[in-house]
């Protein structure tokens, strides 16, 4: 049965209008459960972190409702930064700035609209530059298990002759998933959430994936609902964990191409049930809309730095959208400095416009970031695939055009019938399936797979692991007259991990 849920558009109204939080949450008093409801853990998703998300999703912004990230020029003190958040109405004190390295995000009550917030603040002397604090997407498109699970990606890559060199990487090294999150715990966790009639209180479990032991996933960090375990609740961050490391010789599932690797499960991004739980247990009386959530800038760039300071050599972020940040471009080279190699999603936009995705669009200037475009089975470009001058690469991300869910990328991931906001009412996220999604968000694993695979080989630079991926690459298509070898919808073409295994030696 389809539950109906109703649009944010109340919410979003009483929101704009200066509402309470609680009048916008409801007409009603908050109920006797939501009084006595107290969360397991800290909660990093504020109630109006939650509900500037849903208006977010309302109005189809770009960014978070209130927020901006703000960089001072050299030299300048906390006088100086009280004297260019004056320019703002509400006047916030330097106190209340969360520093992200040596940015700071700003947010303001009174004055929602983030870009008007940067106008005002980019126009301070003290202020080197200042943007809306963007929302990021993941990109992919989930299918329901029930077909015939099929790995024709591996075999277009030649897996097995590439684990002949190579059997699954180092389990010494560590590749970062910077997404929705991985499962890190097995347990309950009571959540209040609203059923149709009214709110209730219920036990929620998660289970880590039979593929992952916990041994695996190393130093888990949550940036963005609590300050608690990692628990993935939406299932692409499982997913696209998979694909890089699933393990391979258990009997289950399917496989992943640096199956020994550790795994740091980074959360960066929330979906519904992380915004339905909060808002809920504010007294809002009613369903967030299906599609609630994001991944913030800030969060983003916590994630990347937290991932590149313990230790991650490889960092996979299957996400995008069409603003430009100069925070995210900073925190790609800061990694990047740290040595750890970036893949990152080249976007699904073909056939809506074909807009530049970002962070993919900064990966052509930075030596040790790769932006993955999509293939189908007959290696041809899937038809969502984004294209333009910054691709370098081109992976398995499936093409349902092709053959159905037959021909997009199987893994294992959080049983989707489970959790579905669409059917569920009462979620749970213990159990695991094989499931088909596709996308340039299972493209980008495919590349951060072969990297550790080439990185437990000895290579230390990001840079020469991009330069092994591109030179190695098997070409497709015609390459563009003002760039040899490469063109607009494959980069230098399909990644090839044993060609670039071979290729260990030519420089470190």
């Amino acid at each position: 049965m389809k539950v109906r849920r109703p649009s944010a558009a109340i919410a979003a109204t009483a929101f704009a209008a200066g509402a309470s939080l609680l009048i916008v949450a409801s007409s009603r008093s908050i109920s006797a459960q939501a009084e006595s409801w107290t969360p397991p853990h800290r909660m990093l998703l504020t109630p109006e972190r939650a509900l500037a998300m849903i208006v977010a999703s309302d109005r189809h912004l770009e960014y978070v409702p209130g927020e901006v990230l703000v960089r001072f020029r050299p030299g300048v003190g906390v006088a100086g930064q009280q004297r260019a958040l004056t320019a703002l109405r509400s006047r916030p004190a330097p106190a209340d700035l969360r520093w992200i390295g040596d940015t700071a995000l700003v947010t303001d009550p009174v004055e929602r609209d983030a870009t008007i917030l940067a106008v005002q603040l980019n126009a301070q002397p003290e202020v080197a530059e200042a943007e809306p604090n963007y929302l990021y997407r993941i990109s992919n498109t989930p299918n329901d298990p029930g077909f015939m699970q099929r790995q024709w990606n591996l075999a277009a890559l030649d897996m097995p002759r590439a684990w002949d060199i190579n059997p699954g990487a180092s389990d010494n090294l560590t590749v970062a998933v910077v997404d929705t999150g991985i499962t890190a715990v097995t347990r309950s966790y009571s959540f209040l959430t609203w059923n149709g009639r009214t709110t209730q209180q219920v036990s929620v479990p998660y289970g880590i994936s039979p593929d992952f032991s916990a041994a695996r996933l190393v130093t888990p960090r949550d940036f963005v609902f609590w300050d608690g375990p990692v628990l993935d609740m939406h299932g692409h961050g499982t997913h696209v964990a998979s694909t890089i490391g699933e393990d391979t010789n258990n009997s289950l599932a399917e496989a992943g191409i640096a199956y020994r690797v550790k795994l740091m499960p980074v959360k960066v991004c929330v979906g519904f049930w992380e915004v339905q739980f909060v808002m809920t247990a504010t007294g809002y009386r009613g369903f967030v809309p299906t599609d609630s959530g994001g991944c913030a800038t800030s969060e983003i760039v916590e994630g990347i730095r937290y991932a590149a300071d313990n230790g991650a050599k490889v960092i996979n972020l299957s996400l995008g959208g069409p603003e430009p940040s100069a925070t995210l471009r900073d925190a790609l080279n800061y990694a990047v400095g740290k040595g750890a190699f970036i893949a990152i999603a080249m976007g699904n936009e073909y056939e809506d416009g074909n807009p530049t995705e970002y962070p993919a669009a900064y990966a052509a200037e930075i030596d040790g970031v790769m932006s993955v475009g999509a293939v189908g089975p007959s290696l041809k470009r899937a038809y969502y695939s984004s294209t333009g001058p910054h691709i370098e690469i081109s992976a398995p991300g499936g093409n349902d055009r092709e053959g159905g869910a037959t021909a997009m990328i199987w893994q294992a991931t959080i049983l989707r019938a489970d959790s579905s906001p669409v059917t569920v009412l009462s979620p749970r996220f213990d159990r695991y399936a094989e499931s088909a999604f596709e996308g340039t968000s299972m493209a980008s694993p495919h590349v951060a797979g072969v990297a550790a695979l080439i990185m437990s080989q000895g290579v230390t630079s990001p840079a020469v692991v991009e330069a092994l991926i591109t030179k190695t690459a098997l070409p497709l298509g015609a390459p563009d007259a003002d760039t040899p070898g490469r063109n607009r919808e494959y980069g230098y073409g399909l990644v090839q991990p044993r060609a670039a295994l071979r290729g260990f030696g030519l420089a470190k």
